[in-house]
């Protein structure tokens, strides 16, 4: 009970932060916002590096669960093996590694919002979980497209170029998408009026959001407080069902360690590919680290998201 009014709390206060957010970015003249954007955004985006951090925690505690078993070894060795193929697939090709990484983090970040819901089959689940992220990440790209394919530039060495006419149809047939998705979901008694008002009403929130404020800010509050904070509860919520005493202190003494080496290896990170990838402004650089530890957290939240699907459902 304690968490779920830690979490109904938590909820209201991101909701105000980001309205509070989208009144400073219809308020505040474009001079006293575009000089903090990079550090601004770097903050943002690396502050939501821990919490992924609990993956070592979390392996240990869905195997023990899943096979009555566990090898740190094992996990460790599998975990940092992803890491390394992955980042060798960035250096051979990078236009590749970088479409891997917006499947993987659509899928993600589509799969963390609905983890609530019980869907009627695995393609309106797969479907739900692609348009709501593709939606999440596509529109704040589409919408600041010069400064995203700078970025993406950094990354990959090719310059996109979109014209503004599929810019705006691409946006429409994003939203269309994911509204008429849940309009589906409505109808068919997957999702609740009241889950229904509420999901369109965070959903055009963070439209808002989007169309309100730059990139950097826009995604990196989406990530941070949206994303994070809610993968952090889920997390909770599942390893609760077996260690009754595991809260957020418990929670936060556990990503401490993966917190340190995560941030050792985008120190190195930059110091070892600093020439390589240098395009610009190293927001590239960075985006390419978070991809690299990206891929093996998805995969491993993934497992958690079908083993705590009972808990997480909601009637």
């Amino acid at each position: 009970m304690k968490l779920l009014i830690s979490h109904s709390i938590m909820e209201n206060s991101v909701i105000l932060i980001t309205l509070a957010s989208v009144l400073m970015g219809l308020g505040l003249p474009k001079f006293m916002v575009e000089p903090h954007l990079t550090f601004f955004g770097f903050s943002l985006i690396l502050a939501g590096v821990p919490h992924g951090a609990s993956d070592f925690y979390l392996s240990r505690e869905l195997s023990q669960r899943h096979w009555k078993q566990y090898s740190q070894a094992l996990f460790l060795m599998g975990y940092f093996l992803i890491m390394a193929l992955y980042s060798a697939v960035w250096l051979i090709a990078p236009i590749i590694a970088f479409w891997i990484f917006i499947l993987f983090s659509t899928y993600h970040f589509g799969q963390s919002n609905w983890s609530f819901l019980k869907f009627p089959n695995s393609a309106v689940e797969k479907f739900t979980y692609l348009i709501w992220g593709m939606a999440i990440v596509g529109i704040p790209v589409i919408l600041h497209f010069d400064q995203a394919s700078s970025i993406v530039l950094e990354m990959t060495g090719v310059k996109f170029v979109l014209e503004d006419t599929y810019r705006a149809a691409l946006i429409y047939l994003l939203i269309f998408g994911v509204v008429g998705n849940a309009f589906y979901l409505n109808n068919s008694g997957s999702l609740s009026g009241k889950a229904f008002r509420n999901e369109l009403g965070k959903f055009f929130l963070l439209m808002l959001l989007f169309f309100t404020t730059p990139l950097l800010i826009g995604f990196g509050i989406y990530f941070v407080l949206w994303h994070s904070l809610a993968a952090i509860i889920d997390q909770i919520k599942v390893v609760r069902v077996s260690n009754q005493s595991f809260g957020y202190k418990s929670y936060i003494r556990s990503t401490i360690p993966l917190t340190l080496i995560a941030y050792s290896g985008l120190a190195l990170f930059y110091f070892f590919f600093n020439g390589y990838f240098d395009k610009g402004q190293g927001l590239g650089q960075l985006f390419i680290f978070i991809s690299i530890i990206t891929v093996p957290h998805a995969v491993l939240m993934d497992w958690l998201y079908h083993i705590g699907r009972p808990v997480l459902e909601k009637a």
